[in-house]
């Protein structure tokens, strides 16, 4: 569908091709919510000049089957707010890649925070089937997104407002030990370095862990489960930038690897490299912009490998 719309398009060379074929990509969708807050802002994927009329179209299709699964949407345009009834924001890129192989990536955020919820991502062999790519990513964000709707959803005591007494207090927030190093020895490390350094400090409050800045060297496997015995931590987290390569331009990019070492007070845990693809900033996006969109790149990539290794980590 969105590739016989933008033939269409080019043919006509009007952007009413766009509404009146796909339906969705030029007015905004609007579904009723059934209680106030309940709605999902969607947002244009960003995408560089030559893939940059796919936005709205695939955006749209995300809409579309968002809508059909009793999901109100709001289509965000560029010069839009988000509205305050929004719960969560659904945002992404669409990207060119080897062979003309074209993958879409959306995020699903947090609207109160900003925080990346979940990721998914879908490619398709060329522009043409780029349509069964946005079906596809449609289909597998629809149970995510309504699941974390409803974990948003205050929840109504059942018993009427009766309290009962408890003498255990609200447990505190347990330490977690990080560590951050730039590998590189170059400014654009320095940058990355920067900007994680400032996403850790959010990430960590939201999973209710607070921070102990720790020496990167204390991480050696050797002695990283002797160093969270030491704190009573729950665990330590060493990253260590390995590489940083920012684009600038209209639509600036960057890639990045970063090494991520986890240990608890009994073993290391988790000890690989994790690799970004093209991560894509807003038009016009600032050098620091674009590395904390990184940095929350690499946190979103490590957030399920954490989990597996950790289930006490929410």
């Amino acid at each position: 569908m969105i590739q016989r719309v933008l033939v269409g398009l080019l043919v006509a060379g009007v952007v009413a091709g766009v509404a009146s074929l796909v339906g969705l990509a030029v007015a905004p969708v609007r579904a009723e919510p059934a209680a106030p807050g309940d709605a999902v802002a969607l947002l244009p994927l960003d995408a560089d000049r030559s893939l940059e009329i796919y936005g709205q179209p695939v955006a749209s299709e995300l809409a579309r089957a968002l809508v059909a699964g009793n999901v109100a949407v709001v289509v965000v345009g560029p010069k839009m707010a988000v509205p305050e009834r929004a719960r969560l924001i659904i945002d992404g890129t669409i990207a060119l890649g080897k062979a003309s192989a074209v993958t879409i990536s959306i995020r699903i955020r947090n609207t109160f925070d900003g925080m990346v919820l979940d990721t998914l991502s879908a490619t398709a062999p060329g522009l043409a089937r780029i349509d069964s790519a946005a079906a596809e990513l449609a289909t597998r964000a629809l149970p995510i997104v309504h699941a974390k709707l409803a974990a948003l959803q205050p929840r109504t005591p059942d018993d009427h407002g009766h309290v009962t007494q408890t003498s255990r207090p609200p447990a505190a927030d347990r330490i977690v030990l990080v560590a951050t190093a730039d590998s590189t020895r170059t400014a654009r490390g320095a940058q990355l370095l920067g900007a994680l350094d400032a996403e850790l400090a959010g990430w960590t409050r939201a999973h209710h862990h607070q921070i102990h800045k720790l020496e990167p060297g204390k991480l050696d496997p050797k002695l990283a489960p002797k160093a969270v015995a030491a704190a009573t931590a729950a665990l330590a987290i060493g990253f260590w930038i390995l590489d940083y390569r920012p684009e600038a331009g209209g639509l600036p990019m960057a890639r990045a690897r970063v090494r991520v070492r986890i240990a608890d007070a009994s073993a290391v845990l988790f000890d690989r490299v994790v690799v970004t693809d093209t991560v894509l900033g807003d038009k016009g996006a600032s050098q620091p912009e674009l590395a904390a969109r990184v940095a929350r790149e690499v946190l979103a990539i490590l957030r399920p490998h954490l989990r597996r290794r950790v289930p006490s980590w929410r």
